[in-house]
C-alpha cells in the first residue's frame, strides 16, 4: 500500500487547484466567445430586419406614387378647364371644371373638382359634389377659391383622401392665367419612413372652351 506524506498531499492539492483554475479561465473564454456570437448573430437579425423594413417603404412609396400620379393625370385630362390654382403656405388648390353636363357652357357645382393640398396635415385630397347634390351654376369670373373653400368637406362637396404623409405638393400652368392654361405640371413628395420619393408629371387638359 502507497504511504501518503505530506509533501506528495500538499502536491496533489496544488495540482487539484491548479486544474481548478484552468477549468475557470476557459469557462470564461468560452462565455466571451459566445457573448461574441451573440452579438454578431443580433446584429445581423438586426440588418436583415432593417433590410425588410427599407424594403417594405420602397414598395409602399412605388404603390402610392403610381396610384396618386394616376388620379391626378385622370383628373386633369379629363377636365376642360382650370378654373382657379394657388399656393399658400397652408395649401395648395387646383379648381377644375369637368365636362360641362348641361351644355350652357358655364361651370357648375356637379361639374367642378378641388384638388387640395394641406401642409399642416400633410395630405392631398379631392372634393366634388356627389350625384343628387342639388346643382348651383356659377359663371367663369366667379371667385372658385372663395365658393370651394367654403363648401369643401361639406356633404355637397365631400373630401376623398388621396394620399396621406404628403411632404410638398406644388402645381405649375403653363398660363399665368389659369382659365387659359392648357397643361398642368405637378411636383407631389411622398414620404414612408425614412425614405422620400417624388412623383413627377404633367398632364393636358381637355381643352374643350
Amino acid at each position: 500500500m502507497k504511504s501518503i506524506t505530506p509533501t506528495s498531499l500538499c502536491r496533489g492539492r496544488r495540482s487539484a487547484v491548479g486544474r481548478r483554475g484552468l477549468t475557470l479561465i476557459e469557462l470564461i473564454m468560452a462565455l466571451g466567445i459566445m457573448t461574441l456570437i451573440g452579438a454578431t448573430i443580433a446584429g445581423m437579425l438586426s440588418a436583415v430586419a432593417y433590410g425588410t423594413d427599407e424594403d417594405s417603404d420602397v414598395r409602399k412609396l412605388v404603390a402610392r406614387k403610381k396610384t396618386v400620379s394616376m388620379r391626378i393625370n385622370a383628373a386633369v385630362r379629363g377636365s376642360q378647364r382650370v378654373l382657379d390654382a394657388g399656393q399658400t403656405a397652408d395649401q395648395t388648390w387646383l379648381v377644375l371644371w369637368g365636362r360641362d353636363l348641361d351644355g350652357n357652357d358655364a361651370p357648375s357645382l356637379l361639374e367642378i373638382r378641388l384638388l387640395e393640398y394641406d401642409t399642416a396635415a400633410r395630405t392631398l385630397s379631392s372634393y366634388a359634389a356627389p350625384d343628387g347634390t342639388a346643382d348651383v351654376a356659377y359663371t367663369l369670373a366667379d371667385d372658385f377659391d372663395t365658393i370651394t373653400d367654403t363648401l369643401r368637406g361639406t356633404a355637397d362637396f365631400p373630401e376623398t383622401r388621396w394620399v396621406n404623409d404628403a411632404e410638398a405638393f406644388d402645381v405649375t400652368l403653363d398660363d399665368a392665367d389659369p382659365q387659359s392654361a392648357k397643361l398642368v405640371s405637378y411636383r407631389l413628395s411622398l414620404i414612408a419612413g425614412n425614405l422620400t420619393d417624388t412623383a413627377i408629371g404633367t398632364a393636358k387638359l381637355r381643352n374643350e372652351q
